[in-house]
């Protein structure tokens, strides 16, 4: 935090007017934005804020309205202040105002880090917080003593508030001082610092906590490629930080895009701005902070994005909202960003042909995105999305933050041909949130081989699942099978394999290969392929054969499955069929019911089918 009064300028616009986009006169601005989904950049690490010097106490609906994804603009990240200790065998330590705001934003899922504005008195070269230089080097004694008592803060939160610290910053503006608490660093000290604080972080046993550096009030390379330029010290730097007061970058209304620092292959953070100009809740502000925000992520391809205050102390543009807590217009349109594109997001590419900042974000895992669409022209554009190499995505619901709306939802506008339309307001952010949905193909249960003997019936369920949601339609099929096999649909995540082996097919092993296809966009297919062995037929005997009283009773084994039919024949040429019986249990009982003139003859078994 700065007062730097020479350098901001007060742009005033006349906002009258402004209509609904339904209402709005149309402009010839029109033109297609087209959104690759497989062209993909930074990931999002979120959006935040500040809390530092804060001394209020916070209500749930305050915590909602900065923090909560449901009611409020979904902040990702807060800020707070770290406080020194007065004497060397203590640890720094939050306000107790500040740990309150730290809990409430954590319950809302939002990651806090830490930053000191200065480090206590007795590791700087003056007696006093305000202004100084800090007097640490190498692996001197202030260097140990200060980088644990970070240490122990981080430690102290999580063990006695529950409140995890995500980053440490090691110093607030090193480049600057001032009549409230600063100091000053050089580039060498926050390299020597490094490693001291990464070794005092695992002794606490809070190892993961990233280091963050340097958090210069000026977008810049000054103080960080010293650090970042030795591998030894770059292995334990979490994340490059810096603010963005930053002379023409500071006036209000300029459009000067912010550098494309090196980042080292760290998350590139930008952590504090704001201007000090009269209290402006205005879209016309706003739309200056819509622009910067854009830039930020598109130019300087920032993982993180930070305004400076929350609620502001002074009545002036340093907060999102007023001293009251009344939000300007720009807090909305930070939600725009921080609402709907959340950590873990990756930007992607989106190549616009109107006046319009489009930017736009996936999430992989989940299918879901955010299209975010600035419109600083005093007219609407008429704006067409093309979606390419997305999955299927069926409609999109636009938010828009405009002279007359506040992050509002509107009703939801369907997409057809993987592309869809809409008027951006004048002066407007809208930010186009989906769920594109992976059109997952349908898995098989497996099925193990199966053996037979010819003539029993094999009855097989080929069990398929599909994670679409909602679940398509599932139709089964033959691929390959014996020429008399079945298969039916008992429900629509089951096919039916029937097959009764003829004796013919006796000793043979057959593949039966079963797809299931679903009824997507596009149809997807899976296979299920088994075996069945249907086992050599043995021959059948007669083991005994009985008359009695004119009845004559045949006992016959055999293999287990054919049917079993006695014939019978008096010249041993003509056979006559007497009956079948289908699939006995073996031995098998015949018994010829003929009159005793009749039984006399020549009888035999045939086995089938």
């Amino acid at each position: 935090m700065k007062s730097r009064v020479k350098y901001f300028a007060v742009v005033v616009s006349a906002v009258c007017g402004i209509l609904t986009h339904q209402a709005m006169a149309q402009s010839d601005n029109s033109g297609n934005c087209t959104v690759d989904w497989n062209g993909v950049f930074q990931r999002i690490d979120g959006f935040g804020a500040s809390s530092a010097f804060s001394g209020r106490t916070w209500t749930a609906a305050q915590a909602d309205l900065f923090f909560s994804t449901n009611t409020g603009i979904g902040l990702s990240l807060l800020r707070n202040q770290i406080q020194p200790p007065a004497t060397t065998n203590a640890v720094a330590f939050a306000s107790t105002s500040e740990i309150g705001i730290m809990k409430l934003a954590q319950a809302r899922g939002a990651r806090i880090w830490s930053a000191p504005w200065s480090p206590p008195i007795f590791c700087k070269n003056t007696n006093t917080l305000n202004g100084g230089s800090y007097v640490g080097t190498g692996d001197g004694y202030t260097n140990l003593l200060y980088a644990r008592e970070l240490a122990g803060y981080v430690a102290n939160m999580n063990k006695t508030y529950g409140v995890s610290i995500f980053a440490i910053s090691i110093q607030n503006e090193p480049d600057f001082t001032a009549a409230y608490p600063s100091c000053l660093w050089s580039a060498l000290q926050y390299h020597d610092f490094v490693t001291n604080l990464y070794n005092a972080l695992v002794a606490s046993n809070v190892a993961s906590t990233k280091i963050m550096l340097p958090e210069e009030s000026i977008w810049q390379t000054t103080y960080y490629t010293n650090a970042l330029n030795d591998p030894n010290v770059a292995a334990d730097v979490g994340i490059i930080a810096d603010h963005n007061y930053d002379g023409t970058n500071f006036v209000t209304g300029s459009t000067t895009p912010p550098a494309a620092l090196p980042n080292y292959g760290k998350a590139l953070w930008e952590t504090e701005v704001s201007s000090f100009d009269t209290f402006n809740g205005s879209i016309t502000n706003a739309m200056y902070w819509a622009t910067r925000i854009h830039l930020f992520l598109t130019v300087a391809q920032a993982n993180a994005w930070h305004f400076w205050w929350l609620i502001s102390a002074n009545p002036d543009n340093e907060g999102l909202t007023d001293t009251s807590g009344n939000p300007a217009k720009r807090m909305y349109v930070l939600g725009q960003f921080s609402r709907f594109v959340r950590p873990g997001f990756y930007r992607i590419n989106a190549n616009n042909a109107t006046s319009a900042l489009v930017s736009a974000y996936e999430e992989t895992n989940s299918g879901s995105f955010a299209i975010v669409a600035v419109n600083t022209n005093p007219a609407a554009i008429n704006q067409t999305f093309t979606l390419t190499n997305f999955p299927a995505v069926a409609s999109v619901t636009p938010w828009i933050t405009s002279a007359n709306l506040s992050l509002a939802s509107q009703t939801a506008i369907p997409v057809a041909n993987a592309a869809f339309s809409y008027t951006l307001p004048a002066l407007s952010v809208v930010t186009f949130v989906g769920r594109a949905v992976w059109n997952t193909p349908p898995v098989f249960v497996p099925v193990a081989g199966r053996t037979i003997n010819p003539g029993v019936t094999l009855v097989v369920t080929n069990a398929a699942v599909d994670t679409d949601s909602p679940p398509p339609a599932l139709t089964f099929s033959l691929l390959h099978a014996p020429t008399n096999a079945t298969l039916a649909t008992a429900n629509s995540t089951n096919g039916i394999f029937t097959w009764r082996p003829l004796v013919s097919q006796a000793n043979t092993t057959n593949l039966v290969s079963v797809q299931v296809t679903e009824q997507g966009t596009p149809s997807l297919s899976a296979t299920n392929n088994f075996k069945v062995t249907v086992n050599p037929l043995s021959r059948e005997t007669l083991n005994s054969i009985r008359i009695s009283n004119g009845i004559t009773t045949l006992v016959a084994g055999g293999t287990l499955g054919p049917d079993y039919t006695l014939l019978t024949s008096t010249d041993l040429v003509n056979w006559r069929v007497l009956f079948t019986t289908n699939s006995p249990a073996l031995p098998v009982t015949l018994v010829v019911t003929n009159s005793v003139a009749n039984a006399v003859g020549f009888y035999r078994i045939k086995i089938g089918p």
